[in-house]
């Protein structure tokens, strides 16, 4: 299973503190590493959550740094103008985050003509629905709550078996590593969930860290399916 974490910006708008996500999430066993890109001034409406915008400047830096250290680099963009500060980066694949895919169905087309694979979660798009076909796209289960309870009635639609499915994943966000474990037997190809280095961090606006990886809970997915994988064979 491939894991991607998302960073989500929870790093308090120090770009130092977001290589050490970076760096942490790495050391405990993610095969990619995620930010997220927006104005979020205009996105939202207010300024509450400017601290937390990743700039240009920032974006290569981070995109640099994980190149140095050897995990691939991946980034959801919000607007069109971001898109294009990907050109010079070390991006392989776009990730298109379900609110995009619902409601700015220009910017998605603006990515998948880009030409690289891309990922596209599906908490926000109607069930059922792939609007935008599967050729070059892996589609993720997901459900858009944060935190996602495990006794959630959408959570309860992952599908049974993922290879007999039109999802190649699941992106997670409940608390805890059992809905991962679950995906994983179930077949999933991919893990998204967020990473946080500290999940008690949770604040108005950084919503996601209760519902996060940090580096134990991590290694201890990472180590654990490994294990399920050894007894399946």
């Amino acid at each position: 299973m491939e894991i991607i974490v998302d960073l989500c910006n929870q790093h308090h708008g120090d770009i130092k503190e977001l290589k050490r996500m970076a760096l942490s999430a790495f050391t405990a066993g993610a095969d990619v590493v995620k930010v997220q890109l927006m104005d979020s001034e205009k996105f939202f409406g207010n300024t509450d959550r400017k601290y937390r915008d990743i700039s240009y400047d920032d974006l290569h830096e981070i995109s640099s740094f994980c190149d140095f250290i050897g995990v691939e680099f991946m980034a959801s963009v919000f607007d069109e103008e971001r898109l294009e500060w990907l050109e010079g980066t070390y991006v392989k694949r776009h990730k298109i985050a379900s609110r995009t895919a619902a409601t700015n169905p220009r910017l998605c087309k603006k990515i998948l003509e880009k030409g690289l694979p891309t990922i596209i979660s599906t908490g926000m798009l109607p069930e059922g629905e792939f609007p935008y076909g599967f050729e070059n796209i892996q589609y993720l289960f997901c459900v858009s709550k944060y935190p996602t309870f495990l006794h959630d009635e959408q959570l309860k639609k992952m599908p049974k078996d993922f290879e007999k499915s039109s999802f190649t994943g699941y992106s997670d966000h409940t608390i805890g590593i059992a809905a991962a474990v679950q995906a994983h037997h179930r077949g999933a190809k991919i893990l998204e969930k967020h990473f946080s280095n500290d999940i008690f961090a949770q604040s108005k606006f950084e919503g996601a860290h209760l519902c996060s990886f940090d580096n134990k809970s991590l290694k201890q997915f990472r180590d654990l399916t490994k294990e399920l994988d050894i007894l399946r064979k």
